[in-house]
């Protein structure tokens, strides 16, 4: 006998109340989501990612995981030639080192995927808002309601510290010339500065593809350039250095 749903799931707006506006997080509600969230995976994998991933499932469900996620621009369909592919296991590591793809791996117990929500952590955040569930037995189901009955948030303060830090580093690496390693911490500076930046205006960053747009919204078009020409195209030291400026001058 098939069951019919009466609720369903629909992405949360990225804004600091779009969780809670889905409650209640039942039985019902989460049984939809997994439906969806196993037809977005699938949509947005090729053939070649969709075996990894399964790859990563069987061995998460090996070792007894809770739940694994797919995070990241794969989740939001929005994979750009610097994308990585992005778990989020609630349970032990399984191996990753072995397949053929760049792979984040992040893993947490049930407890301390709370303890993450609760701190601000905002990856935490990325996972029980957007990413695609490809299994869960209740701990992401009740992390989500914990976070959305609590109006937990994640942690602009945070972040901000982050992106000091990553500007620290990407003007050292600016300095010595070395193009390559200069691309990529710029790009990844300019980015968790944007996630600050959002976060500190009630604004839920989304995939690192979606970030320029979400700064136009909130009136950062100099650092949505910046970012998209980190992304997409390979901008020269002398226009890297001009987009850490931008950045720092935002950050203080």
């Amino acid at each position: 006998m098939t069951t019919v749903l009466t609720r369903s799931w629909r992405e949360p707006a990225p804004t600091r109340e779009g969780l809670a506006q889905l409650a209640p997080l039942d039985a019902e509600l989460w049984s939809s989501r997994l439906i969806a969230d196993l037809e977005r995976a699938r949509q947005h994998s090729s053939d070649e990612l969709a075996s990894v991933t399964a790859t990563v499932e069987a061995r998460s469900r090996e070792l007894g995981a809770d739940a694994l996620v797919l995070t990241g621009s794969t989740a939001r369909g929005r994979r750009t030639a610097v994308s990585d592919l992005d778990y989020h296991v609630i349970g032990a590591q399984p191996r990753a080192d072995d397949l053929p793809a760049e792979i984040d791996l992040y893993c947490d117990e049930p407890a301390e995927l709370i303890a993450k929500l609760e701190r601000g952590n905002d990856f935490a955040h990325w996972t029980i808002r957007h990413g695609c569930v490809l299994f869960d037995s209740g701990a992401l189901r009740e992390a989500a309601g914990h976070a959305a009955a609590n109006d937990l948030w994640p942690d602009p303060a945070r972040k901000l510290r982050q992106a000091r830090h990553a500007l620290d580093f990407a003007e050292q690496i600016l300095a010595s010339g070395d193009y390559p390693a200069a691309l990529e911490q710029a790009r990844g500076a300019l980015s968790l500065t944007t996630r600050w930046l959002l976060l500190a205006h009630d604004v839920f960053p989304l995939a690192r593809d979606e970030l320029s747009a979400q700064l136009v919204e909130i009136d950062q078009p100099a650092l949505a350039r910046a970012l998209a020409d980190s992304i997409h195209n390979r901008p020269d030291l002398t226009s890297l250095n001009a987009s850490v400026a931008t950045a720092r001058a935002l950050t203080g």
